[in-house]
């Protein structure tokens, strides 16, 4: 029997992933949780509560939200929600994924699309260079929107969302598909 200390990311999982965040705290036993105003979130529950460390901090400042995130590495297990374009914090973070981790990450549909230039998407991207990595697990959730019966469509509600990353915390897969991407026209204005 082991003593170690489970240790959960949550960076940006206050609004649309509060609910997978609650499953990823309930499993570890310290959950490092990271939003401008972490400070001021609670789930109300006092076994989640407790283990909460917040860190109020922006991603602006790169350099400090790496050195704060890194007090508090190895992450046995990461749900984040980071915009595009984060390309140095996403790699800082990879290297602190504890051995056998799993690092679950959340991204618009835009972030399949081709570079202008016609370079690989963002998700594309990702995906090749954490395969690389063998000692962690990486998975993708990849938020759609849902075509209803009459024939509009709509974006997805948060429970949705928080359902595609719980499932990616229990059964990790390389990528899912939160709804559907097709046909892309049929996206909600």
């Amino acid at each position: 029997m082991t003593d170690k200390q489970t240790t959960a990311l949550l960076i940006g999982t206050t609004g649309m992933l509060a609910e997978a965040a609650r499953e990823a705290i309930a499993r570890a036993d310290k959950a490092v949780l990271v939003a401008r105003k972490a400070d001021e979130f609670l789930f109300g529950e006092p076994e989640l509560d407790d283990k909460l460390v917040p860190l109020s901090l922006d991603y602006e400042d790169t350099a400090g939200f790496i050195t704060e995130l890194e007090k508090h590495a190895p992450y046995d297990v990461a749900l984040t929600w980071i915009r595009p374009k984060a390309e140095l914090m996403r790699a800082a973070l990879d290297a602190m994924i504890a051995p056998q981790g799993l690092l679950v990450e959340v991204m618009g549909s835009r972030s399949i699309l081709l570079g202008e230039d016609g370079s690989p998407s963002i998700a594309e991207t990702r995906a090749q260079a954490l395969a690389a990595q063998p000692d962690m697990t990486y998975a993708q959730v990849i938020l759609g929107f849902v075509i209803e019966e009459d024939g509009s469509s709509r974006w997805l509600h948060h429970h949705e969302i928080s359902a595609a990353a719980a499932a990616q915390l229990d059964d990790p897969i390389p990528r899912r598909i939160a709804g559907t991407l097709e046909p892309w026209d049929k996206r909600p204005g």
